[in-house]
C-alpha cells in the first residue's frame, strides 16, 4: 500500500501543479509564483492527497486527513484505510524567490521534540498507539545546487541509528512543474519498523 501511495502521490503533485492558482503568502497576502512549489505543506497535502482519491476512488476512498492521535497531542497527516499511519514533510531547500531555507535542516533533523522536526513526527508516529502500519514520507524538491538526496540521506542515518529500522522503502520522481525554481524532485516513503 505504500508504494502506491508514494506513487500515486508524485503522480497527483504533477497533476495539481497545472490545475492549482498560485499560492499566497499567509503573512502578506502577496501571491507566489505559479505551480505547486511554494505550497504550504498542510494545504499541499490536502490538494494531492484529494486528488489522489479522485483519481482512485476504490484505492483511497477511506483516506482521512489530520487524525487526532490517540492520548497525546497533535495529529497524523493521513490515515489509509485505518490501518496504514503516515507523517509527511516538505523537503525544499529554496524559496519562490530564488533565496535558501535556511531552517530546512532543523525542519527534518532536529532530534528534540519541542523542535518538531521530521525526526521526531516518526519517533511520535512509531511511539503512538496507533494500531496498524506507519509510515514516514517525503515530498521534496530537487535543484542542481541542493540536491535532495543529501538531506534525506542524513534523515535515514540519523533515523535508523537513534529512532527507528526501516522495512520497505520506496520513491517515486516527478518532473515538469511549472515554478521556474521548484521543478522536479520525488516522493520518499518509509514503511517503519515496529
Amino acid at each position: 500500500m505504500l508504494k502506491n501511495f508514494v506513487e500515486d502521490f508524485a503522480k497527483s503533485m504533477e497533476i495539481m501543479d497545472k490545475i492549482l492558482p498560485p499560492a499566497v503568502n499567509v503573512k502578506t497576502k502577496k501571491e507566489y509564483q505559479k505551480g505547486i512549489g511554494p505550497y504550504q505543506e498542510t494545504l499541499l497535502i490536502r490538494h494531492v492527497v484529494g486528488n489522489m482519491i479522485e483519481n482512485n476512488p476504490s484505492i483511497y476512498s477511506n483516506l482521512k486527513l489530520e487524525v487526532k492521535y490517540p492520548n497525546q497531542r497533535g495529529r497524523c497527516d493521513v490515515v489509509v484505510n485505518d490501518n496504514l499511519f503516515i507523517e509527511i514533510k516538505a523537503v525544499r531547500k529554496m524559496r519562490d524567490n530564488g533565496t535558501q531555507e535556511e531552517f530546512l535542516v532543523n525542519h527534518i533533523l532536529s532530534p528534540y521534540e519541542n523542535d518538531k522536526s521530521f525526526l521526531t513526527d516518526t519517533k511520535k508516529l512509531l511511539d503512538s498507539e496507533f494500531i496498524g502500519e506507519k509510515a514516514v514520507v517525503f515530498y521534496g524538491y530537487d535543484y542542481d545546487e541542493a540536491p535532495m538526496d543529501i538531506i534525506v540521506g542524513c534523515y535515514e542515518l540519523i533515523a535508523e541509528k537513534y529512532f527507528c529500522k526501516f522495512k520497505e522503502t520506496y520513491e517515486c520522481p516527478f518532473d515538469g512543474l511549472t515554478h521556474p525554481i521548484h521543478q522536479r524532485g520525488k516522493v520518499k516513503g518509509y514503511l517503519l519498523e515496529q
